[in-house]
């Protein structure tokens, strides 16, 4: 299994990863994406419950407490669909030790991934905070946003010439873009709309091996013009999303991996 692709909540965190460049797509005017933001899931206390003891298994690379939240239905989806690798001879736990690297595929022993466990992915979706309510039983974060009209985001990725690779985030409502991440000038100002990322800030220093925790992401306006917005002020469009579903004894577990790619 290749490693898991690094999402939105990633950026508030350590993980780092390649933003695209400003040269990776036009910087011309484009259709505004419009979205529609879905409503916020407040987590009662048994959901609060598990998502500190989901973070405390994380921070201490507990693999057994890990484990144990794990729901007996786990299922592992890509794009909407059953992922390729999904055994579906294996139960829940070997399901999710595959996908998050403590195993290899068809085996029934831990250890032989390299770079495994993937504990920086599992960190990123236990320190996310924002959720929505997919179905009755069903709980996913982080929240991702409805686009208004899929023709016209194809018509702006075509403008601007973005590709599978460029990044969209989308605001979480009126937001300010100035010149200088966090300050200058006012660039624009922007409702519920995705927008695709051109650049972070701060950047890596060079020779460390620490990335540097992201605060501000710049992005193309539908002017054409480039400016910054705070990282809390969007989430990415399309990401990796880990859901939750609530047992028949009252208590939360890890009942769905959805990969975006």
């Amino acid at each position: 299994m290749r490693r898991l692709a690094i999402t939105a909540a990633a950026i508030a965190l350590l993980a780092g990863g390649t933003a695209a460049s400003a040269d990776d797509v036009k910087q011309v005017p484009y259709p505004e994406v419009k979205v529609q933001l879905p409503e916020q899931y407040k987590p009662d206390a048994a959901f609060a419950k598990l998502q500190k003891s989901f973070s405390d298994a994380v921070a201490g690379k507990n693999a057994q407490a890990l484990f144990a939240l794990i729901g007996p239905t786990f299922v592992w989806l890509q794009q909407d669909e059953i992922a390729d690798e999904f055994d579906f001879g294996g139960d829940a736990l070997q399901n999710f030790k595959v996908l998050f690297g403590f195993r290899v595929a068809g085996k029934h022993v831990d250890g032989g991934v390299k770079d495994g466990p993937y504990w920086d992915d599992l960190a990123t979706s236990a320190a996310n905070t924002k959720f929505q309510r997919v179905s009755d039983t069903l709980v996913c974060g982080p929240m991702t946003a409805i686009l208004m009209d899929q023709d016209v985001f194809d018509q702006a990725r075509q403008k601007i010439g973005a590709d599978d690779s460029t990044e969209w985030y989308f605001t979480l409502g009126d937001t300010t873009v100035t010149a200088s991440p966090g300050s200058g000038a006012t660039v624009g100002k922007v409702g519920p709309v995705a927008l695709p990322l051109l650049d972070e800030y701060p950047q890596a220093r060079e020779g460390s091996t620490q990335p540097p925790a992201i605060t501000h992401l710049k992005v193309l306006l539908p002017s054409g013009k480039g400016g910054w917005i705070p990282v809390s002020a969007a989430l990415l469009l399309n990401p990796d999303r880990l859901c939750y579903a609530m047992t028949a004894s009252g208590d939360w577990k890890i009942a769905e991996f959805n990969q975006s790619q």
